[in-house]
């Protein structure tokens, strides 16, 4: 249910950032993050106005929906994960260090039953917002550790009256939940909901304060050097949110191992040993924070401790999509500690480079792979 709200939030504050309510503030340690009102109003929609829980006071509501899980009746044998899986993996071998046990279970069937939990009355419209939200969570999440880099993938077979959103091709699923989650916010503010928020124009580079689901802005315009590089496929656009699919075979592997500086270094350079664009240009902490090792890599020198990926891999047999989000919510301040050390400021147009550049390396990484990529939204 955390993934589901997860997914919510993004829309309801893509919404919002539409129309020019969310803009968020700079702190001390972080670039920027949603201010006190624009959490609150966030918090109230998803979980008053779409049903998956409030706990802010006298409001508090528990969630609308129930979820049940029921594995199948197949006896299901744990394996303990060997040095050959751990070598593959690069998320698997870093959980197996120390010589730690880890068991998994390679393939499982679960029915899972969504009902309702408590009587909320939503209506058709919060309704449908509600579970489109829940079908982009399970299309383009993956649950559990690593389940950021393709790990814990679930493929649906959908039963019940709700089912056309977990059938719908992608840019129709995302058109639809955008425009579901719309006519919910839409409606919360013309009841007066949300009355503390500025309301201001959009910058054209301007990023949100959070991850979301958005078309605009485009930032392409923003980037500073555009050059390609050797990939093969031009971005169409750098929005908050862009959505790629791939189709090939061994998709978990390849994609799973881009994160790892020595796999995009032999690949697109030839040579593990070799520093690829990200590296030379001390960007490879837009990947996800921490990014160290044995006293080298980046490291935080502000209060904050992590930031968590901010691509999404989700494989299904044959086909990967890989959701990447733009947003300003990373720490002011990096320290690169290699042969030397430097300081690495952070702001927006910064986030915005080095997303440019990981995405290119990505483009280029995947076609060296004789992998399809296509950017499909926006």
């Amino acid at each position: 249910k955390g993934i589901w709200r997860w997914w919510a939030r993004a829309l309801v504050a893509g919404v919002l950032f539409d129309r020019g309510l969310l803009h968020g503030r700079a702190v001390k340690d972080l670039v920027k993050v949603t201010s006190r009102e624009e959490a609150s109003c966030i918090s109230r929609i998803t979980g008053l106005y779409l049903g998956l829980g409030y706990a802010g006071g006298k409001d508090s509501k528990a969630s609308c929906f129930r979820i049940m899980i029921n594995p199948s009746t197949q006896q299901y044998s744990p394996q303990s994960v060997n040095p050959n899986l751990a070598n593959q993996l690069q998320r698997i071998k870093l959980l197996t260090l120390g010589k730690r046990s880890i068991e998994y279970i390679d393939r499982v069937f679960i029915t899972l039953r969504i009902s309702e939990n408590i009587p909320c009355d939503l209506g058709k419209e919060a309704m449908e917002a509600s579970l489109s939200a829940l079908a982009l969570a399970f299309r383009y999440s993956c649950f559990g550790k690593g389940g950021r880099r393709g790990l814990g993938c679930f493929s649906i077979k959908p039963y019940g009256q709700y089912s056309k959103f977990f059938l719908m091709n992608d840019q129709e699923l995302l058109n639809t939940s955008v425009s579901n989650v719309s006519k919910v916010v839409d409606h919360v503010l013309k009841q007066g909901e949300c009355r503390k928020l500025e309301e201001r124009n959009i910058g054209n580079c301007e990023l949100p304060p959070m991850p979301i689901i958005s078309k605009n802005p485009n930032y392409i315009n923003c980037v500073e050097q555009r050059e390609t590089g050797d990939a093969v496929m031009p971005l169409k656009s750098l929005s908050p949110y862009n959505l790629f699919i791939v189709n090939g075979s061994n998709l978990l592997n390849m994609i799973h191992n881009f994160f790892l500086r020595p796999n995009r270094a032999r690949v697109l350079l030839g040579n593990p040993r070799l520093s690829d664009r990200l590296r030379l240009t001390l960007n490879a902490w837009v990947l996800g924070l921490p990014r160290e090792q044995r006293n080298t890599g980046y490291f935080i020198t502000s209060n904050a401790n992590r930031r968590a990926s901010p691509i999404l891999v989700a494989v299904h047999d044959n086909k990967a999509y890989i959701s990447v989000f733009t947003s300003a919510d990373w720490p002011k301040e990096l320290k690169w500690r290699g042969a030397d050390v430097k300081p690495i400021p952070i702001d927006e147009p910064r986030v915005i480079n080095a997303t440019f550049i990981a995405l290119q390396e990505l483009i280029s990484y995947l076609k060296k792979n004789n992998l399809q990529v296509n950017q499909i939204w926006p």
